[in-house]
């Protein structure tokens, strides 16, 4: 398919997609406030979410520039379009994470209150700062990326697979849809056999965006301008697969690495099939809202959620258990769940705030300094 056919794909399917990704990211992040809440599989294995984020750039990356990238100068443009997406949130959640590790030194030393989970700037420290600060903090293996704003690492990830994207696209143009599949699955199998500690390590990365880049060119090669190239079961085979992920992985491998070729059916059967009610849902507008504030959602909850706790703390005093090394207290079901909603409303509204006055503002400028019209 040309590319001017992919132009009339309806996206709006995907951005849903990555929207309830991300939801389902934040409920993964929640405290184990209570046993029940916390241990229902498709919450706790929903951090392979974060993989589908991957094998969606990809699909959407090489949308967008297969053909576009002829030059080093494509390239530089290329990749401060890509910077001036993600840094700018980042930077600011970086700023928040000090400001609270500030404050956390601040209550230890004048008022002599101890922080219930790390001590201040200890694992948060001027290296980590530096790491994070540089996008780097995914970028070596056998270092944790779990300091300040912890998701980053999969930002700091995705900012140079762009780099190593746009570097084959100039280079080996001919036979990048050789290259991408290639590299896809050697990573795959690197992680297979490695299976090195799933946070801090670009392999994921690589895995899943070069999986939406191979799924992207089958698509515009092979797919149809009415989309009717796969039958209709292929959306909801591809939902079962993604959620036997979340319900059977142990770990972030072995069966968990249905997770890139589940990913990979997903958007296949969102694009190449006839008009079905998955993606009339899919469709909804405020399913395609979530999808559109899902970055500042997914760089923000952290830090929503640092501060809820501590009013919890304060106002309930309920009693406390130390799970993984964060003293948590431990509410009913009921309460659990009452909370977990009033958390997604407050990270709603930031991320709607988030993406209104630094997101969409900085991409734009970056846009225009390239003098890019929309």
């Amino acid at each position: 398919m040309a590319s001017s056919q992919a132009r009339k794909f309806k996206v709006e399917e995907l951005e849903s997609v990555r929207g309830i990704a991300a939801l389902l990211v934040v409920l993964y992040h929640l405290p184990n406030w209570n046993p029940f809440i916390h241990h229902l599989p498709i919450i706790h294995g929903a951090g392979f979410m974060v993989d589908l984020f991957f094998v969606l750039s990809g699909f959407v990356i090489f949308t967008a520039y297969q053909n576009k990238l002829k030059s080093w100068s494509d390239v530089a443009r290329f990749q401060f379009l890509r910077f001036g997406r993600l840094y700018p949130v980042h930077l600011l959640m970086l700023v928040i994470y000090l400001m609270i590790e500030t404050l956390k030194y601040v209550l230890q030393t004048k008022f002599g209150i101890a922080s219930l989970s790390k001590p201040p700037f200890e694992e948060n420290n001027f290296y980590a700062f530096l790491r994070e600060f540089f996008l780097v903090k995914a970028f070596w293996p056998n270092e944790t990326a779990m300091t300040f704003n912890s998701p980053a690492w999969s930002i700091s990830a995705e900012f140079y697979t762009y780099l190593i994207f746009a570097v084959i696209t100039l280079y080996l143009n001919k036979i990048k849809t050789f290259v991408f599949p290639l590299i896809s699955l050697i990573c795959i199998s690197a992680l297979f056999l490695y299976q090195p500690e799933h946070y801090n390590f670009m392999l994921r990365c690589l895995a899943g965006f070069f999986t939406g880049c191979t799924v992207a060119y089958f698509i515009l090669k092979h797919g149809h301008a009415d989309g009717a190239l796969l039958p209709v079961f292929t959306i909801p085979l591809s939902i079962v697969l993604i959620l036997s992920v979340t319900i059977l992985a142990s770990g972030f491998y072995g069966y968990g690495l249905i997770i890139y070729p589940a990913s990979a059916l997903l958007i296949a059967g969102i694009l190449l099939t006839p008009d079905n009610i998955f993606k009339r849902y899919l469709s909804k507008t405020w399913l395609i809202w979530l999808g559109t504030v899902s970055y500042s959602l997914y760089m923000s909850h952290g830090a929503v959620l640092w501060f809820y706790n501590q009013v919890i703390r304060v106002a309930f005093h309920h009693p406390e258990v130390v799970i993984r090394g964060i003293s948590t207290p431990q509410f009913t079901t009921g309460q659990s769940i009452l909370l977990s909603i009033i958390y997604l409303m407050i990270c709603f509204t930031l991320a709607q705030l988030m993406y209104s006055y630094i997101e969409k503002p900085f991409r734009e400028k970056s846009r225009r300094f390239l003098n890019i019209k929309n």
